[in-house]
């Protein structure tokens, strides 16, 4: 008689892991509108308010980008996204820029312990730092290459 009982378990214990799932996703969502589309609105506000750049944040289901353009020169495009850790779902930046003739990518987490931390204590200071260090480096290159 224990098998039946075994078996209700298996089935329970197998909804309760889709539903863990279904908790880190919607923690991931809430982080996107709590936490990186606020941080990603105010770089974009800074840019195109002070510095002459068009700039667009784009919320998507599972991922939000801040796309940054100088004239027709798509200078960076940072998007943050899911990274798969053991205890969840983390943020992870994932940036691609423009180094002349190519692009090239990058991925970053906003700490450097992955591991060992929630996603709830991401802040905004830390995405927004995250950006200006790959933005430095599109500006470094641009610097280098402008005629004296």
């Amino acid at each position: 008689m224990a098998d039946w009982r075994n078996e209700l378990s298996g089935i329970l214990g197998g909804k309760a892991r889709v539903t863990r799932a279904e908790q880190e996703n919607a923690l991931f969502e809430a982080f996107l509108d709590a936490t990186a589309i606020p941080a990603l609105n105010e770089v974009a506000e800074e840019l195109t308010g002070k510095h002459g750049r068009e700039a667009l944040v784009r919320r998507a289901p599972a991922s939000a980008t801040l796309s940054v353009r100088s004239g027709d020169v798509e200078e960076i495009t940072f998007r943050v996204m899911k990274h798969f850790v053991q205890s969840g779902i983390l943020p992870r930046a994932e940036v691609r820029l423009n180094r002349g003739q190519r692009f090239v990518k990058y991925e970053c987490m906003f700490r450097d312990d992955p591991q060992t931390y929630p996603i709830t204590e991401v802040a905004q200071e830390e995405i927004i730092g995250c950006f200006l260090k790959y933005y430095r480096m599109v500006m470094d290159k641009n610097l280098a290459n402008a005629p004296d």
